[in-house]
């Protein structure tokens, strides 16, 4: 993904948004993960990020102290269940809190339609896009309610979750789960001040959709057939990654359990 020159956003004091502030995002190597690791980055977040392919993690944090921020690599492959805890407790350590937790990372089972999907290739998808999520949010939930101070928790989902869509139910219904997980997660975790929502892209510009003809793919589906959207636009890393930002900022403060799609109308 090309990365843009990041802003610097401020509060009306002059400060900056996310000063002081931990956040975890995994998938940030590339795609929508990235861009969001680049914003909060730029309200001056300190951003861990964890993906399993270390060689692009290991641009991508170059990438972003470029720009300035604060962020830590962390090589991590999310089928490794059991490992999970130990990560946060690492991070929390280094960093003394964890005020944010952002689950990005996914896998698709393109191609796959409910007559051949394997058991194998449900079990990663479902392993990486709904059972890591379910134990990040744990974990993190866990530091967030130690440490007194609230918390943000976003999850991206997909518009996938809320149509019939051919050839991807391993994907879709991970994706159905994770968003009543969502909402369960922030019934449980109101009381401690932690905000937990989601957010619902459609076609987005990223490698996970490899094979579609890049940007010119990705427009065609949005213009016709079962993914088309009402913009007939594709979006990009960014459009996501901006409304996953607002949710982490103070003025989302009373959004909690909702799924914002950020799919240019794909699902209304």
């Amino acid at each position: 993904m090309h990365m843009r020159k990041a802003l610097v956003h401020h509060d009306q004091k002059g400060g900056v948004l996310l000063d002081e502030q931990v956040a975890i995002v995994t998938g940030g190597a590339s795609g929508i993960g990235k861009a969001i690791a680049a914003l909060l980055c730029a309200d001056g977040a300190s951003v861990h990020v964890i993906d399993r392919d270390e060689d692009a993690l290991g641009a991508a944090v170059r990438d972003l102290k470029r720009l300035g921020g604060s962020c830590t690599a962390h090589g991590f492959d999310l089928r490794n269940h059991s490992q999970i805890a130990d990560l946060i407790t690492r991070i929390h350590a280094q960093s003394g809190r964890v005020n944010i937790l952002v689950n990005s990372a996914a896998v698709i089972d393109s191609g796959r339609t409910l007559l051949d999907i394997d058991v194998e290739s449900w079990d990663l998808v479902h392993d990486v896009n709904l059972k890591a999520p379910l134990l990040l949010m744990q974990a993190a939930a866990k530091r967030m309610v130690a440490g007194g101070q609230g918390g943000r928790i976003v999850n991206v989902t997909s518009s996938s979750a809320f149509r019939a869509v051919m050839a991807y139910p391993g994907y879709a219904s991970s994706k159905a789960a994770l968003t009543q997980l969502t909402r369960t997660a922030a019934s449980e975790l109101g009381p401690y001040n932690i905000n937990v929502n989601c957010v619902a892209p459609g076609i987005t510009v990223t490698p996970l959709l490899d094979g579609i003809n890049g940007l010119e793919g990705a427009q065609r589906l949005s213009e016709s057939g079962p993914l088309a959207n009402l913009l007939q636009r594709p979006s990009m890393p960014d459009d996501v990654a901006e409304v996953v930002r607002f949710l982490c900022l103070p003025g989302s403060r009373q959004i909690t359990g909702q799924t914002i799609h950020t799919s240019a109308g794909a699902v209304v």
